[in-house]
């Protein structure tokens, strides 16, 4: 059985699926999670990870990323789209849903959003977004990335918002991989802040949105 993680605001205006990086369910998700609820959003984050055993979580370390693609590796995107697509029937029973994730959960969002029916989506340094381009989402999007991100480079980034060039892509001066995580170790604060203001503010749009067509 999938475990889910999760956490459920007052007076919600919806959900939001939050998708994981290499590492899993750290405790950077969990707290996620609490802040969505906080700001009005409840949230539900998928232990994929279930799928090669139970309660798998990986170091920041070197180590952990490798054993994180692993992972990732031994999940098929029939399995995830399972997955996500459970979290989001059983949070469509309360309001709208919208999808987020983090470096290889961000491509996830990506992809659930082109053939999930999804209300919308955030990408969080999507590292393999590139590749799935021609996957266009069936949502509104906003993809966030910084310019000096090591694993999704500048030009990367470009291509992608050149193939998709109605999309919102937001780009973070001096910023690296993961600068949202204050776990990692290129963890931004003030670009952290702006955006997670911005995301709020992008799922409270369309949540109010699809409020007013109901």
């Amino acid at each position: 059985m999938l475990t889910v993680t999760q956490a459920d605001a007052l007076n919600s205006m919806g959900t939001i699926i939050i998708l994981h990086a290499v590492y899993g369910v750290t405790d950077h998700i969990v707290n996620l999670c609490d802040k969505f609820a906080e700001a009005g959003i409840s949230a539900k984050a998928p232990w994929l990870f279930d799928r090669i055993g139970d309660g798998v979580v990986h170091p920041y370390t070197s180590q952990g990323t490798d054993a994180g693609r692993g992972s990732y590796a031994g999940i098929s995107e029939r399995e995830i789209l399972l997955d996500v697509a459970a979290c989001s029937r059983e949070a469509q029973k309360k309001g709208p849903v919208a999808i987020c994730g983090f470096c290889t959960g961000g491509t996830w969002a990506w992809v659930s959003a082109a053939l999930l029916d999804l209300e919308a989506a955030l990408v969080f340094y999507g590292s393999q977004v590139a590749d799935h381009v021609n996957r266009k989402p069936k949502c509104p999007v906003e993809l966030h990335y910084g310019d000096s991100d090591f694993v999704v480079p500048f030009d990367v980034i470009t291509q992608i918002k050149d193939a998709n060039p109605g999309i919102a892509l937001h780009i973070y001066p001096g910023c690296n991989h993961a600068f949202f995580n204050p776990d990692q170790r290129f963890y931004d604060q003030d670009a952290s802040s702006l955006l997670w203001s911005r995301s709020l503010e992008f799922l409270r749009q369309r949540f109010s949105e699809i409020k007013r067509k109901d």
